[in-house]
């Protein structure tokens, strides 16, 4: 496991249009020193006032994760969140001239792609991990998510619909968080129902969505000509966000998460119930450890609780 913070190498730049405004955006992703997280700066407004990615800031939580503190907001960060979860970047400005993040081919792929590109640096103050302190579960409806203590990050995603394509009807993903893992996931894209793309639209939603960045469902299976990249690429999408929206406690979960039909307000209203309970300590790996020794002989006190 990661000892120490890591922001990018170097400086990256890349644009596209956002998934739901439809507005076109630029991006440029900057190394940030130790302990000041992952800050998005809104270049287009005057004064380019930041926010950054905390649980107090999450709002309007339909169909993407968004940020707002009344003043600025950015949408649909989830992307970005879970590939930066997976790369353990800690530290980070993400410089934008617009609300939305570009959606790109709607998966993190492209993410992968850019931080591998950038390479990580290593930094010299140590990592806080947030271990759970006991089990915390949210519900609605019939969608609910239970989250235990463990010595990592894993996932028991189930999902269900009720619809005529059978591969949605149910897939279950039991995923541990590790980059390579994660690469695989990666590709997964987000998708939608046919049926349910005019009323987006009419909600102001949906903008600049196409066949290009979302797969689109309907009665017979999906529009795409490609066909689908993962056999399981519906729940392994929905891992992906939930990746991302955990991300957004502000340190790396150490957690067991089983969920059933998730999604983003639910994931919200996990991290903030965490978040506003403190239903976690912060803990730091002894500095002899590495990330080639594995999870297996971690305990509780493999870690050491800071203040």
């Amino acid at each position: 496991m990661q000892v120490y913070q890591r922001t990018i190498a170097r400086e990256v730049e890349f644009s596209g249009i956002g998934l739901h405004t439809g507005k076109k955006v630029s991006v440029r992703l900057v190394p940030a020193p130790a302990d000041t997280g992952i800050v998005f700066v809104r270049t287009d407004l005057a004064g380019a006032p930041s926010i950054k990615a905390s649980p107090r800031y999450l709002s309007r939580l339909f169909y993407a994760t968004n940020l707002s503190d009344g003043t600025v907001s950015v949408q649909t960060i989830e992307h970005l969140m879970a590939a930066l979860s997976a790369f353990g970047i800690d530290n980070l400005f993400v410089y934008l001239n617009s609300e939305e993040l570009p959606i790109l081919d709607g998966s993190s792929a492209p993410y992968v792609y850019l931080f591998e590109e950038a390479g990580v640096r290593e930094q010299a103050k140590k990592r806080k991990y947030a271990l759970l302190k006991r089990e915390v579960a949210v519900e609605f409806e019939d969608k609910r998510i239970v989250a235990e203590p463990h010595i990592s990050l894993v996932i028991d995603n189930t999902i269900s619909f009720n619809h005529p394509y059978k591969k949605v009807r149910f897939q279950r993903l039991v995923y541990t968080h590790t980059l390579e893992n994660f690469k695989e996931i990666s590709k997964a894209r987000t998708f939608c129902f046919y049926q349910e793309v005019e009323a987006l639209r009419a909600a102001g939603l949906a903008r600049g969505g196409s066949l290009e960045n979302a797969i689109v469902i309907d009665d017979c299976g999906i529009l795409n000509e490609g066909g689908l990249r993962l056999e399981n690429e519906f729940v392994a999408h929905k891992t992906l966000d939930l990746i991302g929206d955990l991300y957004v406690l502000g340190y790396p979960i150490l957690a067991k998460i089983t969920a059933y039909k998730t999604g983003h307000a639910l994931n919200a209203s996990l991290v903030k119930r965490i978040y506003a309970e403190k239903l976690y300590k912060l803990v730091e790996l002894p500095a002899s450890s590495s990330e080639s020794d594995g999870l297996d002989f971690l305990t509780d006190e493999g870690f050491c609780e800071t203040d």
